[in-house]
């Protein structure tokens, strides 16, 4: 397990709003907390996994999207602080978060 800092939860959290407010054609300003990725953003289930390879690149991470999916099922998406903390677990815990 990888431990995470304050500082690689704030890259975590500007890296996925970043990425949206590219892929949405959106204001980071405009992303919160409390939005939620498919109906406030426009976004989908395809960004998700873009979003994993990018991190799963930036951070030399080894991820089963399979795993991740499995996760998922118990645990869904529906805000970005939804997002940000699942890409801290899978930063922390890679393919054992299909575990928690």
């Amino acid at each position: 397990m990888r431990e995470i800092t304050e500082e690689i939860k704030n890259e975590i959290k500007d890296m996925i709003f970043d990425y949206y407010a590219e892929e949405c054609e959106i204001d980071p300003s405009e992303i919160s907390l409390d939005s939620n990725p498919q109906d406030d953003l426009g976004g989908d289930s395809l960004m998700f996994v873009e979003l994993i390879e990018l991190a799963s690149e930036k951070y030399d991470m080894d991820v089963k999207l399979q795993s991740v999916g499995k996760y998922l099922l118990k645990a869904p998406l529906n805000t970005m602080q939804d997002v940000i903390d699942v890409f801290c677990k899978i930063y922390q815990y890679g393919n054992e978060i299909v575990n928690l």
